[in-house]
């Protein structure tokens, strides 16, 4: 085979996956739906720049421990009478200096307001990362809902087709009826009123089918306009069996793992160290410190010595050659000092310790440490309203489902009795024994029994879903 063949081949493989893959990529199942969710949410995402800023906070405080370190320079030019900082000579003309420096600082001790600020930006990064996780469980249980109520007007809208579709068979039925002379023409107007109603209820049930799509994509953030088919799982009829933990155990579960609480009491943490933080403030600070520094002046000179000339001021005896005594000068003059030559001779360093010992500030340390422990009590009170309001909400689920089980259970014994009613309508009508608006009553019931059993499910099992969620399982169907 050529490079050719093989390439046109590859090509060729990959178009049909392509193709395959775009096909299916317009089903969702309920866990495509809460992944894509958790990734493409907006407000998941602005949720989650709470931990990066957390996670900077923590950062500071961490790099707080060590010491800072600061260049600093500036130039600056005198006019009139002033003091070269260099030279101390008064000048009157102008100056130019520049000033160099390398500061560090480093606190030793501050009330161990150090490390209680690690402490505390520690539990509030844990908070924020578990805030995170309680908006994707709100996420997930919006998604659950959403999605359960496509599958019930998916449902609904089945039954509704089911619905036309066998009134209008039984127009069928009763058109040849009539035309043989065994029924009255009469029946069959009272089957044409049925069929409108059953298209009428087809309609909106479409229409109700659409609206709990569009929800369910508004929630994923996807355009109105994208393929999307939802897939439908298998869910058999749930079991009385299944709603058997109580609230109090489901309670004792859901307080240990749901990040909202575990959330309530990370501030607790971090409200307490927020005390050891402010009694920090009253307790002394020590730090170490040190510097570099050197500058320059335009004003600074260097003398410059010239070659040294010999003057003869006596001779002892009039031979000239014998010189009873000499004198050496040499000139001087004076030029501005190079730069680097400066800095050099201007070099200068200097360290210490510095002690601050708070003794009287307004009572502001005070009026903070009061501050800090009502912030504590009150975290410690939202810890409790959080798990009161779990605590009503596993409760008022439980409720909800216990409702939701009773109410499916009537509605199985409802439609199972309805059903056999209206087989015995059915033979009855088609032997001519009752009339059309006899039997399109027994329909009409029937028609209501189904649907209201399908709703009766997918509440049972919403709510089934729920009490597995407070109780640590995972969602799905």
């Amino acid at each position: 085979m050529t490079n050719v063949q093989y390439s046109w081949l590859v090509a060729v493989a990959l178009s049909f996956l392509c193709k395959q893959t775009f096909g299916q990529d317009h089903r969702w199942d309920l866990q495509r739906c809460i992944n894509y969710a958790l990734e493409n949410n907006l407000q998941l995402k602005n949720s989650l720049l709470a931990i990066e800023a957390a996670q900077v906070n923590l950062l500071q405080s961490k790099m707080a421990r060590l010491p800072n370190l600061n260049l600093g320079a500036n130039q600056q030019w005198n006019q009139g009478r002033s003091i070269d900082f260099f030279t101390n000579l008064f000048t009157t003309q102008s100056v130019a200096n520049f000033n160099i420096s390398l500061n560090t600082n480093l606190i030793v001790f501050n009330g161990f307001r150090l490390s209680n600020a690690i402490k505390q930006n520690t539990a509030a990064l844990q908070a924020s990362q578990l805030d995170v996780a309680q908006a994707k469980n709100e996420l997930m249980l919006n998604v659950v809902s959403a999605y359960l109520q496509v599958l019930l007007n998916k449902e609904l809208l089945e039954v509704a087709r089911t619905q036309l579709q066998t009134t209008v068979e039984q127009l069928q039925r009763t058109t040849n009826l009539i035309k043989a002379g065994a029924l009255a023409e009469a029946n069959q107007y009272d089957l044409l009123a049925q069929k409108a109603n059953d298209q009428a209820r087809l309609a909106v049930a479409e229409n109700n089918f659409n609206i709990a799509i569009g929800r369910l994509k508004l929630l994923l953030q996807l355009p109105l306009d994208t393929p999307f088919e939802v897939v439908v799982p298998t869910l058999p009829d749930p079991s009385p069996q299944d709603l058997i933990m109580p609230p109090s155990e489901i309670f004792a579960i859901a307080q240990t793992h749901q990040p909202n609480v575990l959330s309530a009491d990370k501030n607790v943490e971090v409200a307490r160290y927020g005390i050891d933080l402010a009694r920090g403030n009253a307790m002394p600070t020590i730090s170490l410190f040190g510097s570099v520094l050197s500058g320059t002046s335009s004003q600074t000179r260097t003398n410059v010595f010239g070659a040294p000339t010999v003057t003869v001021i006596g001779f002892l005896t009039d031979d000239p050659t014998k010189t009873v005594s000499t004198l050496q000068s040499r000139i001087i003059s004076s030029e501005r000092t190079p730069y680097w030559e400066q800095l050099q001779n201007n070099f200068r360093n200097s360290i210490g310790f510095q002690i601050q010992v708070p003794i009287f500030n307004r009572y502001q340390v005070r009026t903070n440490i009061a501050n800090a422990k009502i912030q504590h009590q009150r975290s410690q009170l939202q810890a409790e309203i959080v798990r009161n309001q779990l605590r009503q909400t596993i409760e008022q689920a439980y409720a909800d489902a216990k409702a939701a089980q009773s109410q499916f259970i009537a509605n199985q014994t409802r439609l199972k009795t309805l059903q056999d009613a209206f087989k015995i309508a059915e033979q009855r009508f088609n032997a001519g024994a009752i009339n059309a608006l006899e039997y399109t009553l027994a329909r009409n019931n029937l028609n209501i029994a189904e649907s209201d059993l399908v709703r009766a499910k997918f509440e049972y099992i919403f709510r089934m879903k729920i009490l597995d969620f407070y109780a640590g399982k995972e969602l799905k169907l």
